[in-house]
């Protein structure tokens, strides 16, 4: 009964969708008109006349797409673009009057513009594409790749990521109504939400590689130099290398699929994620390639996803005018370079595809699948993490999430386990700069000796990577031989777009990084990793002092510094602050103990001594300080940050079934075992309990 239900109001609501498009689209444009005929009023006759086309679409529309579609999914798009045409004029002639298409022109023209109301409208009423001959096609090809069906007694895990959602961010939009179907799982299904402390440092690559492989072992930021190497390492242009790092086969993702991930996990197909753009073998290319093909088969998708883009686009925009015209401080100008554009890419379209793909491996039935969703990060980054634009984009991603529950409900191959987790959170506050009217980096070089070379490396993450892995994975289509001769010239010129991208990025990551350099200042969040290349080894604080009298003294002095880590003569990491120090190794405080700012200081002695440790870590770790608000100064020009500590950045979450034990964490390799141990077969073969709608 329920499931006649739900059939009988989306046949309604889909006809009356259709109905005001039809209606929308002949008041627009010329050529096509719509109006009472033979005694029935206008609204009976688009009622009548959409009902109409949805029966000549059904019966015709798969007939023509199936013929086309070897053609390459360019081809299909016209194509689906031209059998609007073609269906517009059938209704117009079998109905005789009360819908007119004037001529070709008018009906091919007409046929795009329904489309693209149509979009519209279902978007705005929350109607998808769910049972559409498009979605046939890919539950057809998802039947014919499995190999046969997977063991009932085995669950499946889903790990879905939100980029830089803290534990208390996520409690305020809850409370602020932006994620109901969260709300559901807490209140209803008996999901229990849990506190995580990501660590030291609090940033993506540190932090994945801590869940995915149990291991970040000499990540000292988001960018650090190796003087071993004499090399420069960022870690999204450097992925694969740090990925290889840690992969011995064992990692969280084996025999599973990662989705816009910066590293795999050992997955056995990676799609979207950074360690593999343009890499792998034959095999896993080909298996991306058919994966994204699909996805671009429907062209509805296609324009919902744009039409959504430039929406998004437009919000940023209209965002950004109202906090200047409100005087929001502190504001960052989001209108330079190309950033409502970034962010559209992230929010929506990265969004978009990465749910897709999702719902694609779940319908495969992979054993395991995590999927990060950076749009929160993105936009907390320019906009603040309290703010409503940054909370507006967690609405999307909700709605998708009770899609996907319904997914898993109805038409999963296997029982699957749904978790949510974040991998760091993020603090909020005016910048260095802001505050200061000088950047750190401009502060050090000041007590430099006149001549010093200092190279700096950081930058402003816009989300101009979500671009850059899209158009490698259509690179990678094309490689493939997939998308027809059309579909071969558009995916050419996006693995190019892709090359130049990738290029551009390398290049602003390196900005000012000299290969004589003297010294090089890596920020990351409002955390700096500083290194002295006189010093072939960690430099002791008694050779700073030498070679740079003062400079160690100027940092403690400055109100903007909470902490500096430096090693004494015997190489012991001290943690000084401006009135007190900590022996990092013995635990000894002489004063009052720096790391009391940043909260529990036992805590935040184990996470600074740790890093201090790594043979990457710089001569000295700088970390902004905590101002009263609970407040700190990023480095780089961004109000949203983590990478160090204070604030909320190192409080992340994990969203997880009553039954999981969540004891307190000290670093983010502590979440691997608990979500290793849910890789398990179930007990005595019994499924879980299936999920409420």
């Amino acid at each position: 009964m329920r499931t006649a239900f739900r059939f009988l109001f989306r046949f309604a609501a889909i006809w009356l969708i259709d109905a005001v498009s039809l209606s929308l689209t002949a008041w627009v444009l010329p050529g096509i008109g719509l109006g009472g005929h033979a005694g029935f009023p206008a609204w009976v006759v688009a009622l009548g006349a959409a009902l109409l086309l949805g029966a000549v679409n059904f019966a015709v529309r798969p007939l023509i797409l199936l013929a086309v579609m070897r053609q390459g999914f360019i081809v299909l798009l016209i194509a689906g673009f031209f059998v609007n045409a073609v269906m517009l004029r059938l209704t117009a002639a079998v109905m005789g009057g009360g819908l007119t298409v004037d001529g070709w022109l008018p009906a091919i023209v007409g046929g795009i513009v329904l489309a693209v109301v149509n979009m519209i409208v279902s978007g705005l009423v929350g109607i998808d594409d769910q049972g559409s001959f498009y979605r046939a096609v890919i539950e057809s090809q998802l039947a014919q790749g499995q190999e046969g069906a997977p063991p009932d007694n085995y669950r499946g895990v889903i790990v879905l990521q939100v980029d830089g959602l803290s534990y208390y961010h996520l409690h305020d939009a809850l409370d602020g109504g932006y994620m109901p179907n969260i709300g559901r799982m807490i209140k209803k299904d008996g999901y229990v939400l849990s506190r995580t402390d990501c660590g030291l440092s609090s940033q993506t690559s540190a932090c994945q590689a801590g869940i995915l492989y149990g291991d970040n072992y000499d990540i000292p930021a988001f960018r650090w130099f190796n003087k071993a190497e004499n090399r420069l390492y960022v870690a999204g242009s450097d992925a694969a290398l740090i990925n290889a790092r840690y992969s011995d086969g064992n990692g969280l993702l084996r025999d599973g699929v990662s989705i816009n991930n910066l590293l795999d996990g050992d997955a056995r197909l990676s799609l979207l994620t950074a360690t593999d753009l343009g890499g792998g073998q034959d095999e896993e290319r080909q298996a991306r390639a058919h994966d994204i093909y699909l996805l671009l088969l429907n062209p509805h998708f296609f324009l919902r996803v744009v039409g959504k883009f430039i929406g998004e686009a437009l919000l940023e925009v209209w965002q950004y005018t109202l906090d200047v015209a409100r005087g929001v401080q502190p504001r960052l100008n989001r209108l330079s370079g190309f950033y409502p554009l970034y962010r559209a890419a992230t929010t929506v379209f990265m969004r978009e595809v990465s749910g897709f793909l999702t719902l694609m491996q779940i319908g495969r039935g992979e054993p395991i699948i995590y999927t990060t969703w950076p749009g929160y990060d993105k936009v907390a980054h320019f906009s603040g993490p309290w703010s409503r634009h940054a909370f507006g984009t967690l609405r999307g991603f909700d709605r998708f999430l009770g899609e996907l529950r319904a997914v898993i409900a109805r038409k999963a191959p296997r029982p699957y386990e749904l978790l949510l987790l974040s991998d760091h959170g993020q603090s909020s506050g005016a910048t260095f700069k802001m505050r200061y009217g000088y950047t750190l980096l401009e502060f050090i070089e000041r007590h430099l000796p006149t001549g010093t070379v200092v190279s700096a490396a950081y930058d402003l993450d816009d989300g101009s990577a979500s671009v850059v892995a899209m158009a490698a994975e259509l690179g990678n289509i094309q490689q493939q031989g997939m998308g027809g001769r059309i579909g071969k010239v558009v995916t050419e010129g996006m693995q190019e777009l892709a090359e130049e991208a990738t290029e551009e990025l390398e290049e602003r990551e390196g900005e000012g990084v000299e290969a004589a350099a003297d010294v090089t200042f890596c920020g990351s969040g409002n955390l700096a990793q500083v290194y002295f290349h006189a010093f072939p080894r960690r430099a002791t604080m008694n050779e700073l002092n030498s070679a740079y009298p003062n400079l160690i003294d100027a940092l403690l002095r400055h109100e903007g510094i909470g902490l500096v880590v430096v090693d004494d003569d015997e190489g012991v990491p001290l943690a000084l602050g401006p009135r007190g120090a900590r022996n990092l190794h013995t635990g000894d405080v002489s004063g009052e103990d720096p790391l009391a700012l940043y909260g529990d200081a036992e805590l935040r002695a184990w996470q600074v001594r740790r890093v201090s440790d790594y043979p990457c870590a710089g001569d000295l770790t700088i970390i902004s300080t905590v101002y009263p608000d609970n407040t700190v100064a990023a480095l780089e020009e961004l109000i949203g940050v983590h990478g160090g500590l204070g604030g909320e950045q190192t409080d992340s979450f994990l969203l997880h079934p009553a039954d999981m034990i969540v004891p307190p964490t000290r670093s983010s390799t502590d979440v691997f075992g608990l979500l290793n141990a849910r890789r398990a077969p179930l007990a005595g073969g019994i499924n879980p309990a299936p999920i409420r709608q």
